[in-house]
């Protein structure tokens, strides 16, 4: 009997299988029969930790019962265990009803190295035993998130738009990524854990009047990153069955939610799975924000590449917002992240994010570093365009808290118009002609060439 207890209703069934380099990249489907009265399931994936030229392998699991989804667990290593009852589950996985029926227990094969079959094993195992009552998790005592009045605007609020948990495959919990937070001094973070939604309830509990709590996911797909706000419920990452990224990035705007491409140039397969964007019908096709410093600045996310790659695509006339997150997964916080600062007339969900869809934002991992223009009698600011018969138009620069040394460029049409050395504040104007160039923005450098803002 392996030690295991038996009840009462109880179902277990065992699939063994090997996978290939020719598995790479699937959703492979294993389906179990739950019985009448089970009130736990038990989950357990192991396989054999085979690594080649320094890579593993990283097959990870999902669950859906007869009515949907119940979680996901995106996790490194070579053995999952996952329990789920009506109370309580695994992070990433969704308690609830142990619901009679065929469950789905899916396979994702996000890496199988070539040249070294990967055995198998997955157990699952329903039961009637009794659930005991839990007691709650002790945290700390916030006004619910939902009944905070929005801060009186507009301004300037800071934040993280890219942050996990437990939930996926950080090593802190909500918890623990809302006090760095409030230790950063954030106006806003958001969750947006691997492929699932289950750990948002806690975190949102934990937002308060001085903490406002963005929702979301990571859509983490065989061949790119994306993250997913605004909309609170979990949605289908996977691309087959005729859904490709196109469709994904079109249901989450139906939804009144945010689409942003992650990390674009990082590192791929098998440095990190899945990692880089190679999405061709979504280059950027129906995209609009994509993220262009993602942890620190000379990271492997290869950020100077990103705003290349933003570049390319505002000049082929796509009216892009350009982003940052942190992607903290709780390992490394001595690292010098880029935040969004985001101007909006309110510290809300629905403000934020307008505004970051807008391009009201600037990205800084210190100073303040504004743009505006005028022409023609019209005044903008970041994220605005002029019209075209404004006429040539006035660019005032105006930053703050600048380090010793640092430059500050005005690109145009993704070139360097002007430089400035600067001081630790100040102002900076420059006339661009109506044919001189279709947008601009601008960047701050220290002397070892990285971003700051």
């Amino acid at each position: 009997m392996n030690g295991i207890t038996q009840f009462p209703n109880s179902s277990r069934e065992t699939f063994v299988g090997v996978l290939t380099g020719a598995d790479v990249k699937r959703n492979i489907a294993h389906v179990f029969e739950a019985p009448e009265g089970a009130t736990r399931l038990r989950i357990r994936l192991s396989f054999n930790p085979h690594r080649v030229a320094g890579f593993n392998n990283m097959i990870t699991l999902s669950a859906f019962d007869p009515l949907g989804f119940r979680g996901a667990g995106h996790r490194h290593g070579c053995v999952h265990e996952v329990f789920l009852d009506s109370l309580g589950a695994t992070p990433g996985f969704v308690p609830g009803p142990i619901r009679a029926g065929p469950w789905q227990i899916t396979l994702d094969t996000h890496m199988v190295m070539p040249d070294a079959p990967v055995a198998y094993t997955l157990e699952v195992t329903a039961s009637a035993e009794p659930i005991p009552l839990r007691p709650e998790p002790t945290a700390p005592l916030l006004r619910p998130q939902a009944l905070v009045p929005p801060t009186a605007g507009p301004r300037w609020f800071r934040g993280d738009l890219h942050a996990h948990t437990v939930h996926s495959d950080a090593i802190w919990t909500a918890a623990d990524l809302a006090a760095w937070a409030r230790a950063e001094k954030l106006d806003f973070v958001s969750l947006t854990d691997h492929n699932t939604v289950s750990g948002l309830a806690e975190m949102l509990a934990l937002g308060g009047p001085d903490l406002l709590v963005l929702g979301g996911m990571e859509f983490t797909t065989f061949w790119g990153h994306a993250l997913m706000h605004g909309s609170h419920d979990w949605m289908d990452w996977r691309t087959r069955d005729g859904q490709g990224m196109a469709a994904i990035a079109t249901a989450v705007a139906a939804r009144g939610g945010t689409f942003i491409i992650a990390h674009p140039r990082a590192q791929g397969d098998p440095h990190c799975t899945g990692c880089r964007w190679v999405y061709d019908e979504v280059f950027p096709g129906p995209a609009r924000v994509v993220e262009v410093w993602n942890t620190a600045w000379s990271s492997d996310s290869h950020n100077e590449d990103a705003l290349a790659l933003a570049y390319d695509w505002l000049n082929a006339g796509y009216r892009m917002a350009l982003t940052s997150g942190t992607d903290n997964h709780g390992r490394d916080l001595r690292l010098r992240y880029g935040f969004d600062h985001v101007y909006a007339p309110a510290l809300t969900e629905a403000n934020i994010l307008a505004a970051v869809r807008a391009g009201r934002l600037y990205i800084s991992a210190g100073p303040r570093l504004e743009i505006t223009a005028r022409a023609g009698g019209e005044s903008v600011m970041m994220g605005d365009a002029l019209s075209p018969e404004a006429g040539a138009a006035e660019i005032q620069i105006a930053w703050a808290d600048a380090p010793p040394g640092a430059q500050l460029s005005l690109i145009a049409d993704g070139e360097a118009r002007q430089t400035w050395a600067m001081g630790e504040s100040g102002e900076a104007r420059a006339t661009l002609g109506v044919d001189d160039a279709r947008w601009c923005l601008a960047t701050l450098r220290g002397t070892d060439g990285q971003c700051l803002p």
